[in-house]
């Protein structure tokens, strides 16, 4: 194979190479920037997961303080109970001790309705009385009853207290659960962030192995091409000596060739002499030999 067509051979060889090149980097670089948006993905996904270890750990100590008042506030309702019990016993016996049995509220509302009557209402002077007899029977009744009045008044108070704190447990134990429902589906959203974070680390892995192989895989072509291009270097080089060696040959035959033809001269000349030191006939190119027009 001659210079030229080792030169094409391999010119042809480089470009398929540059082209796998090319077409090699392209192809690192995509899986490289498919890498570098998943590492962002996953960095996403951990921060999201941060976030709601610290909300969840968050309602978590919510919790254990709710469930400490939750304690206190049942225990206070358990001691409220008590006095109720003791409020109710002791009404009853208040009741049981009276002579008349009345709705005390009611009574006190009937006197002030039938005062408000006597202070607004035109009437006959007996039926003034009649009214004032009223209020007065009434009144006595409250008088009467005023033992069991206070008894049935602490009784309301406590029961009412009662219900206030029964009302405030049952607000805390309500608040508690909410609570914990809400810890509970952070739980549940850490362990299926962890779960697709784990997925997107198998991925992460495969791309990143893959990347390497196309890395390396450059790094062979580009290998391949620096020898093709030593080999172009190799033939130009032997190429040059070639036709320097050429040249030489072909100097050295021209000077052979006109030392070849000094020679000759000289020993025409030297005959020309010779004839003229003996007398002899000269020719025509004698003459002009020694005219040195040769």
């Amino acid at each position: 194979m001659d210079v030229k067509e080792q030169t094409s051979e391999v010119a042809k060889d480089l470009t398929i190479l540059r082209n796998k090149l090319n077409e090699s980097e392209k192809d690192k670089e995509k899986t490289f920037s498919e890498l570098k948006e998943l590492r962002a993905a996953i960095r996403d996904k951990i921060a999201e997961v941060r976030k709601l270890k610290s909300e969840r750990n968050s309602l978590t100590s919510e919790v254990r303080k709710m469930k400490e008042d939750r304690k206190g506030l049942n225990e206070n309702l358990k001691n409220v109970i008590v006095k109720i019990k003791e409020a109710n016993t002791e009404k009853k016996k208040a009741l049981d001790g009276m002579k008349v049995k009345a709705n005390f509220s009611f009574v006190k509302r009937e006197i002030e309705a039938i005062e408000h009557k006597i202070e607004t209402n035109v009437m006959s002077h007996s039926k003034e009385k009649e009214l004032m007899k009223l209020i007065k029977e009434k009144k006595k009744i409250l008088s009467e009853a005023g033992e069991a009045r206070e008894a049935i008044d602490k009784a309301h108070v406590i029961s009412r207290e009662a219900d206030e704190a029964r009302k405030k447990a049952d607000e805390v134990h309500m608040e508690i659960q909410r609570k914990a429902e809400e810890s509970q589906k952070k739980h549940e959203q850490i362990i299926a962030l962890s779960k697709e974070i784990d997925e997107l680390r198998a991925k992460e892995n495969e791309l990143f192995s893959a990347a390497k192989e196309k890395k390396e895989a450059i790094e062979g072509i580009n290998e391949q091409l620096g020898e093709k291009l030593s080999e172009v270097s190799r033939i130009s080089m032997e190429s040059a000596g070639r036709k320097k060696e050429k040249r030489a040959r072909r100097d050295s035959s021209r000077n052979q060739r006109y030392e070849s033809q000094q020679k000759m001269l000289s020993e025409k000349k030297a005959i020309v002499e010779e004839k003229l030191r003996k007398g002899g006939k000269l020719t025509t190119e004698d003459i002009i030999l020694m005219q040195g027009q040769l």
